[in-house]
């Protein structure tokens, strides 16, 4: 059973981690926004080469991908193969030791 601290102490961790996601959010959408009007002020001017606006889109897109990665959470990639390994090596095992 819990105390009151723990269940206290939870919440406020809980918080905590809503706090750094909504910073983390936040610091992303600056950054998406400065990269976006540099990227439109420089193509309205005629300032930026196509090397620097490669770039800049280039910035642009893995800030709204990790806008997406902090809105929704997913397991990474290699995490996923890496468990799919696993369970082909028990498959394996399995199949070796009925067949002999």
């Amino acid at each position: 059973m819990s105390t009151g601290k723990e269940i206290v102490l939870g919440m406020a961790e809980e918080a905590l981690g809503i706090g750094q996601r909504d910073e983390l959010l936040a610091n992303i959408r600056q950054l998406s926004r400065i990269v976006l009007d540099r990227l439109e002020q420089g193509s309205k001017e005629g300032t930026l080469d196509q090397a620097q606006i490669r770039l800049l889109g280039s910035i642009a897109m893995k800030s709204l991908g990790l806008w997406q990665e902090a809105l929704n959470p997913r397991p990474r990639r290699g995490l996923r193969k890496e468990v799919r390994d696993i369970e082909d090596g028990i498959s394996d095992e399995n199949a070796g030791r009925s067949s002999g």
